[in-house]
């Protein structure tokens, strides 16, 4: 009975101590606004290279993909933010999405390959440089903490992804109407 015991203290333990290292990440990246360099990254639409958008809008959900996550794969995931995006219209532009890429140099050729076939009908910023991760050393490493909304003044309000969690789709959008107003 008392291995049992302490086994689940043990978990116990392990689930506290997660839970605070996933509160100090979120803290450290809270510290400080968060840089959207974006006049520095190529934009791409429907497969073509455009002018990058201004990053001044009232609220931005930044998703990133570093060198450590498989871009190709991530790059795949962006069509599923189709129906948060028609959502987000009715905010009549106070609202943005930035989808920011920095695939390795070794598959950069394979993804800016897919990336200008799968002809994706949202902006996407490829980082060839690493400018945004150098330009916000604050954020964690962790990929479950590149997905974040911004206010107007780039300072992180929520970080998670909506997509994969339905407390942090709620979050998401109870801060979008409390900081819009409800529109329809």
């Amino acid at each position: 009975m008392s291995r049992f015991f302490i086994i689940m203290l043990f978990y116990v333990l392990v689930a506290c101590n997660g839970v605070s290292d996933y509160k100090k990440e979120i803290a450290q990246m809270q510290t400080n606004s968060i840089v959207l360099p974006l006049n520095e990254m190529n934009c791409i639409l429907k497969g073509n290279d455009t002018l990058f958008s201004s990053s001044t809008k009232s609220l931005k959900y930044v998703v990133y993909s570093d060198t450590s996550s498989c871009s190709y794969c991530d790059l795949g995931k962006v069509l599923k933010w189709k129906k948060t995006l028609r959502a987000s219209r009715q905010y009549s532009g106070d609202l943005s999405f930035y989808f920011i890429f920095h695939p390795s140099q070794r598959k950069f050729s394979n993804f800016n390959f897919h990336l200008r076939t799968l002809e994706i009908p949202i902006p996407v910023y490829v980082d060839t440089l690493g400018i945004f991760e150098r330009s916000n050393p604050h954020l964690p490493h962790n990929p479950m903490f590149h997905t974040f909304l911004l206010d107007e003044n780039n300072n992180v309000l929520l970080v998670g992804n909506p997509l994969e969690n339905e407390k942090i789709e709620e979050m998401f959008w109870q801060i979008v109407e409390e900081k819009l107003g409800k529109r329809e």
